[in-house]
């Protein structure tokens, strides 16, 4: 217990974040609030990784941006010099690195409407 939890209910648009305290039969306690298992709609899996690769795509989609910005200014303001495309194709690369992490979702586990939650508990040996 004391594990923190990322859940969305039925009809409700975003995840909320809370601490695992309790399980019982047929509802969980997160927080201060009991939830029965027939209102949580899905949890969604801690990752690490997938923020941290956020927090680094933030700057690269800024810079990549300005590239692009630079790009299009030097088409425009100096159309015979070749450096314009060059920025525009390099600030969309760069932009597009950035916002990978966020086109792609961290992993979902969801019951459908009428579905069912399963409570497995597990207890590993502790590894000496």
């Amino acid at each position: 217990m004391g594990a923190k939890v990322t859940y969305i209910k039925f009809h409700e648009e975003e995840y909320t974040k809370s601490r695992l305290n309790a399980l019982l039969d047929s509802s969980v306690v997160l927080g201060s609030d009991t939830l029965l298992l027939k209102e949580i709609a899905g949890v969604r899996k801690k990752d690490p990784l997938h923020n941290l690769a956020r927090i680094i795509g933030m700057p690269l989609m800024l810079i990549g941006s300005i590239f692009v910005g630079e790009g299009v200014a030097a088409i425009y303001s100096h159309p015979e010099s070749g450096s314009g495309p060059k920025f525009l194709l390099l600030g969309t690369g760069i932009f597009a690195i950035g916002y990978l992490p966020y086109h792609f979702e961290r992993k979902n586990l969801e019951v459908g409407i009428g579905g069912d939650w399963t409570i497995e508990i597990y207890k590993g040996n502790p590894s000496p």
